[in-house]
Protein backbone atom coordinates (compact mmCIF):
# COMPACT_ATOMS: atom_id res chain seq x y z
CA UNK A 1 0.00 0.00 0.00
CA UNK A 2 1.33 3.43 -0.87
CA UNK A 3 1.70 6.08 1.82
CA UNK A 4 -1.53 7.87 2.59
CA UNK A 5 -1.32 11.20 4.25
CA UNK A 6 -3.70 13.59 5.97
CA UNK A 7 -7.37 13.58 5.11
CA UNK A 8 -8.84 16.86 3.95
CA UNK A 9 -12.47 15.74 3.88
CA UNK A 10 -14.56 13.00 5.49
CA UNK A 11 -18.03 11.74 4.57
CA UNK A 12 -20.07 8.80 5.78
CA UNK A 13 -22.93 7.36 7.76
CA UNK A 14 -22.99 5.14 10.84
CA UNK A 15 -21.34 2.24 8.97
CA UNK A 16 -19.18 3.72 6.18
CA UNK A 17 -16.49 6.34 6.54
CA UNK A 18 -14.68 7.61 3.45
CA UNK A 19 -11.81 10.10 3.38
CA UNK A 20 -10.53 12.35 0.57
CA UNK A 21 -7.62 14.62 -0.25
CA UNK A 22 -8.12 18.32 -0.99
CA UNK A 23 -8.07 17.39 -4.70
CA UNK A 24 -10.92 14.88 -4.32
CA UNK A 25 -8.87 11.68 -4.44
CA UNK A 26 -10.47 8.94 -2.31
CA UNK A 27 -7.88 7.83 0.25
CA UNK A 28 -9.70 5.36 2.48
CA UNK A 29 -13.03 3.63 2.91
CA UNK A 30 -13.88 1.90 6.18
CA UNK A 31 -16.78 -0.53 6.60
CA UNK A 32 -18.72 -1.52 8.72
CA UNK A 33 -17.11 0.88 11.20
CA UNK A 34 -14.15 3.23 11.49
CA UNK A 35 -12.37 0.57 13.54
CA UNK A 36 -12.53 -1.98 10.72
CA UNK A 37 -10.04 -2.35 7.88
CA UNK A 38 -9.58 -0.15 4.85
CA UNK A 39 -10.67 -1.68 1.56
CA UNK A 40 -9.26 0.60 -1.13
CA UNK A 41 -5.56 0.74 -1.98
CA UNK A 42 -6.25 3.44 -4.55
CA UNK A 43 -9.11 4.79 -6.65
CA UNK A 44 -7.82 7.05 -9.42
CA UNK A 45 -9.95 8.73 -12.05
CA UNK A 46 -8.93 10.36 -15.28
CA UNK A 47 -10.11 11.63 -18.63
CA UNK A 48 -8.87 11.49 -22.17
CA UNK A 49 -9.89 14.57 -24.11
CA UNK A 50 -9.84 14.20 -27.89
CA UNK A 51 -6.54 12.37 -28.54
CA UNK A 52 -4.70 13.63 -25.43
CA UNK A 53 -2.74 11.58 -22.95
CA UNK A 54 -4.61 10.49 -19.84
CA UNK A 55 -5.29 13.44 -17.53
CA UNK A 56 -5.47 12.33 -13.90
CA UNK A 57 -8.29 14.18 -12.19
CA UNK A 58 -6.44 14.47 -8.89
CA UNK A 59 -2.92 15.10 -10.09
CA UNK A 60 -2.43 17.25 -13.19
CA UNK A 61 -0.41 20.44 -13.51
CA UNK A 62 -3.22 22.10 -15.51
CA UNK A 63 -5.94 21.41 -12.91
CA UNK A 64 -7.28 23.96 -10.43
CA UNK A 65 -9.25 22.64 -7.44
CA UNK A 66 -12.00 23.91 -5.17
CA UNK A 67 -13.60 21.70 -2.52
CA UNK A 68 -16.64 22.30 -0.31
CA UNK A 69 -19.52 20.59 1.46
CA UNK A 70 -23.15 21.32 0.63
CA UNK A 71 -24.49 23.25 3.63
CA UNK A 72 -25.28 21.01 6.64
CA UNK A 73 -24.86 17.75 4.68
CA UNK A 74 -22.34 14.98 4.13
CA UNK A 75 -22.22 15.85 0.41
CA UNK A 76 -18.67 16.71 -0.67
CA UNK A 77 -18.12 18.60 -3.92
CA UNK A 78 -14.76 18.93 -5.63
CA UNK A 79 -14.60 21.24 -8.63
CA UNK A 80 -11.74 20.39 -10.96
CA UNK A 81 -11.01 22.82 -13.80
CA UNK A 82 -8.53 21.71 -16.45
CA UNK A 83 -7.23 25.02 -17.75
CA UNK A 84 -5.64 23.47 -20.86
CA UNK A 85 -8.94 22.17 -22.29
CA UNK A 86 -11.28 24.52 -20.34
CA UNK A 87 -13.01 21.44 -18.99
CA UNK A 88 -14.81 21.74 -15.67
CA UNK A 89 -15.53 18.56 -13.71
CA UNK A 90 -17.76 18.58 -10.66
CA UNK A 91 -17.13 15.52 -8.54
CA UNK A 92 -19.87 14.93 -5.97
CA UNK A 93 -19.33 12.30 -3.25
CA UNK A 94 -21.73 11.24 -0.53
CA UNK A 95 -22.81 8.20 1.47
CA UNK A 96 -26.50 7.39 1.65
CA UNK A 97 -27.85 7.82 5.17
CA UNK A 98 -30.03 4.69 5.33
CA UNK A 99 -28.02 2.43 2.98
CA UNK A 100 -24.36 1.49 2.97
CA UNK A 101 -23.64 2.92 -0.47
CA UNK A 102 -20.99 5.45 -1.51
CA UNK A 103 -22.15 7.55 -4.45
CA UNK A 104 -19.58 9.25 -6.71
CA UNK A 105 -21.01 11.48 -9.40
CA UNK A 106 -18.98 13.25 -12.08
CA UNK A 107 -20.44 16.10 -14.13
CA UNK A 108 -18.43 17.31 -17.14
CA UNK A 109 -18.91 20.85 -18.42
CA UNK A 110 -17.20 21.91 -21.63
CA UNK A 111 -16.33 25.59 -21.17
CA UNK A 112 -14.23 25.60 -24.34
CA UNK A 113 -15.26 27.01 -27.71
CA UNK A 114 -14.48 23.68 -29.43
CA UNK A 115 -16.20 20.31 -29.10
CA UNK A 116 -14.41 17.92 -26.76
CA UNK A 117 -14.55 14.14 -27.04
CA UNK A 118 -14.30 13.10 -23.38
CA UNK A 119 -13.65 9.55 -22.19
CA UNK A 120 -13.71 8.82 -18.46
CA UNK A 121 -11.41 6.22 -16.89
CA UNK A 122 -11.15 4.58 -13.46
CA UNK A 123 -8.06 2.80 -12.15
CA UNK A 124 -8.88 1.08 -8.88
CA UNK A 125 -7.21 -1.47 -6.64
CA UNK A 126 -8.52 -3.19 -3.54
CA UNK A 127 -6.24 -4.05 -0.65
CA UNK A 128 -5.22 -7.68 -0.50
CA UNK A 129 -2.89 -9.96 1.36
CA UNK A 130 -1.48 -13.42 0.88
CA UNK A 131 -4.63 -15.10 2.24
CA UNK A 132 -7.15 -12.78 0.61
CA UNK A 133 -6.51 -12.66 -3.13
CA UNK A 134 -8.49 -10.08 -5.10
CA UNK A 135 -10.16 -10.59 -8.47
CA UNK A 136 -12.28 -8.52 -10.80
CA UNK A 137 -14.85 -8.81 -13.53
CA UNK A 138 -15.69 -6.20 -16.13
CA UNK A 139 -19.42 -5.76 -16.67
CA UNK A 140 -21.41 -3.55 -19.01
CA UNK A 141 -20.58 0.06 -17.97
CA UNK A 142 -18.69 -1.00 -14.86
CA UNK A 143 -16.59 -3.46 -12.92
CA UNK A 144 -16.84 -5.65 -9.87
CA UNK A 145 -13.79 -6.15 -7.67
CA UNK A 146 -14.01 -8.90 -5.08
CA UNK A 147 -12.10 -10.69 -2.38
CA UNK A 148 -13.00 -13.52 -0.05
CA UNK A 149 -15.23 -11.50 2.28
CA UNK A 150 -16.19 -8.30 0.42
CA UNK A 151 -16.76 -6.74 -2.99
CA UNK A 152 -16.81 -3.28 -4.54
CA UNK A 153 -18.99 -2.54 -7.56
CA UNK A 154 -18.38 0.51 -9.74
CA UNK A 155 -21.06 1.34 -12.31
CA UNK A 156 -21.55 4.22 -14.71
CA UNK A 157 -24.51 5.77 -16.41
CA UNK A 158 -24.24 8.54 -18.94
CA UNK A 159 -26.94 11.16 -18.46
Amino acid sequence: MKNKYLNEAIIGNKNIITTFTEKGEMQRIYFPSKDNRQYINFFHTGVKVNQSDLIYMHNDINNVYKQYYDTDTNVLNTEIINTYFNLKVIQTDYVLIKEDVLVKRYTFLNESKIDLDINFYIHSELLDDINNVVGSKVINNGMIQYAHDYMVATCAKRI
